[in-house]
């Protein structure tokens, strides 16, 4: 019997995240569309998944997201979302856009998630071949 790997775990994960996001905020086209990216990435190429989230959350955003730092990320989601844009961002972006707006059981289930991402990419980015 073999087990999930790390990497497909951590995709699932980060699918499921997005999924929650779609549904909590209908309304963003941006959410959407990286959700849709990310589903066709996963199929493809998983590992390019894992490493966008790895450069651009992980190594950027670990103490800040373990610290819950919304204004940290904030002020990163700021300046990266006017300086590049990958499929990832829209989940930070949130911190921008809807984080005053959001109830503290939505702020509490996305530092969960955002947490428990980090960990399983890094476990994933640990276990490359």
């Amino acid at each position: 019997m073999s087990s999930i790997s790390p990497l497909t775990t951590f995709c699932n994960m980060l699918v499921r995240f997005f999924e929650e996001l779609k549904e909590t905020f209908p309304e963003e086209r941006e959410i959407r569309v990286a959700l849709e990216t990310i589903q066709n990435a996963r199929k493809i190429n998983p590992r390019l998944v894992l490493d966008m989230f790895y450069v651009n959350i992980t190594k950027q955003l670990r103490e800040p997201i373990a610290k819950e730092d919304e204004q940290y990320i904030t002020d990163y989601a700021r300046s990266k979302i006017n300086t590049q844009y990958n499929e990832i961002l829209p989940a930070i972006a949130i911190f921008d856009k809807h984080w005053v707006t959001l109830s503290e059981s939505n702020k509490q289930g996305i530092w969960k998630y955002l947490k428990v991402l980090v960990v399983l990419s890094d476990k994933a980015q640990s276990t490359r071949v």
